[in-house]
């Protein structure tokens, strides 16, 4: 590979965030846009080969034979595993460098005694095992030591768990007292969440605040005010973070709080790919910077008022459709360093036409062709809140239109820096990249 093309790449993992956030990842090397190639999967830790095989859909003996494995138990963090049978992934190649989160996030139910939220000393939640969970990741997504998951649910080995099992998730250790009137949900937050920040002190008139150089916008609702966080999926981005407000009441008095929040590690893949000519050409830092610069742009714009209700639905009426790349996974390019913070929404390995529509109300802010990220539509949801959806075969919505949730706005296609026919969803939450998949298990604020 001549030297010009080596730096290229080399700038590309320094200013692409793009597609991805598998708990360990499909590995791809493709010589044409589409083509199918092998695909392998690196071991992440806590994988086993049962959860493996529930990934991609296929059996622990089919994975034992394709990989002369011997004892299923045996299995080495970093091991490049040959997946039988899976398709290839078909995934959003979309530079962006900006924020990420975890693989689809663990839906949480606070204890009977603890009000949701609260933050009480030895507050316990329950988390009842999915299909696809590692005792690893689980503990990560709660900022819990493997080491005390395990104690307190009498758990021997950690690469035994089945779905269905209920687990006790332990306060985080390093969870702390917030001052009087302060809310947090998830206590235990984690990279590319979107955080609930409610202030609970009754008499207040106004709320300013940051969270470490986030802007926070706070919202009446009820007698309680609510603010949205969105927390990068940048790999530097892990450890304690300060929050600043002046919380004024009705006669102008103002009070400072100060706090930290932890941000804990999310629990991210990692991807290779070998790009090919044709995506090579879109490679221009002028292109992408700009493009870059635009989507900023629009999602950077706050409308105060909510247009959603409940969660969000899957932008997809496809029962249970595969996912090719998770938010959060990072990305190696032809055998190159991964990037810090990992692909920035989640791809939808579907057909080309495939109906796309609307997970929430809101108002179209952006429809029409980009170069990189294809055929594009952009969904402002309020207060902060967007969504997007990129490399549609057609754009159904126009600019300025309101749309209800499961309204038509696209269809499914391979437009812009794209391997192949897949819907990619990216979120929003204060202009930072967040995991849709948290939005449609919980109703948030």
């Amino acid at each position: 590979m001549d030297p010009a093309t080596l730096a290229r790449l080399a700038l590309l993992s320094a200013i692409l965030a793009v597609s991805g956030a598998n708990n360990g990842a499909p590995v791809t090397a493709q010589p044409t846009i589409g083509a199918a190639t092998a695909t392998t999967y690196i071991v992440q830790a806590g994988d086993t080969l049962y959860s493996i095989a529930l990934k991609f859909n296929t059996s622990v003996e089919a994975l034992q034979k394709a990989n002369g494995i011997t004892n299923p138990n045996a299995l080495a963090v970093g091991q490049r595993l040959v997946i039988p049978g899976a398709p290839v992934a078909q995934n959003a190649v979309t530079p962006t460098p900006t924020a990420r989160g975890p693989t689809p996030t663990p839906s949480k139910t606070a204890c009977p005694e603890c009000s949701e939220g609260s933050n009480v000393n030895g507050e316990t939640e329950t988390y009842i095992v999915k299909a696809g969970d590692t005792l690893a990741a689980i503990a990560a997504q709660f900022g819990v030591s493997l080491q005390e998951l395990m104690r307190v649910n009498n758990i021997t080995n950690p690469n035994v768990i089945s779905v269905g099992q209920r687990l006790v998730i332990p306060k985080a250790a390093n969870a702390q007292t917030l001052p009087e009137g302060i809310v947090l949900k998830p206590q235990a937050v984690q990279q590319g969440e979107t955080l609930t920040l409610k202030v609970t002190t009754p008499g207040v008139s106004e709320i300013l605040g940051k969270f470490d150089q986030q802007t926070l916008k706070f919202n009446r609702v009820g007698e309680e005010w609510v603010a949205l966080v969105g927390i990068t999926r940048c790999a530097n981005y892990v450890g304690n973070y300060p929050v600043a407000l002046t919380v004024r009441d009705a006669l102008g008095n103002s009070k400072p709080v100060q706090f930290d929040v932890r941000v804990n590690a999310g629990t991210f893949g990692v991807q290779d790919l070998t790009l090919t000519p044709q995506m090579s050409a879109l490679l221009d830092p002028a292109l992408i910077n700009a493009e870059n610069a635009r989507v900023g742009q629009t999602v950077s714009i706050y409308t105060p008022g909510q247009m959603w209700t409940g969660k969000f639905r899957s932008p997809l009426d496809v029962k249970n459709p595969r996912i090719s790349t998770f938010f959060g996974e990072r990305r190696s390019y032809n055998g190159g360093k991964p990037g810090l913070c990992g692909h920035e929404g989640t791809d939808y390995a579907v057909a080309g036409g495939t109906p796309v529509y609307a997970p929430a109300d809101g108002v179209v802010v952006m429809a029409t062709p980009l170069k990189v990220r294809g055929n594009v539509v952009f969904i402002d949801h309020g207060r902060g809140v967007f969504t997007a959806f990129y490399h549609l075969s057609e754009i159904v919505a126009k600019n300025g239109q309101r749309v209800k949730a499961g309204e038509l706005v696209g269809k499914v296609g391979t437009t812009g820096f794209s391997t192949g026919d897949h819907l990619h969803w990216s979120m929003w939450v204060n202009g930072v990249y967040v995991n849709p998949a948290q939005w449609m298990e919980e109703e948030i604020p």
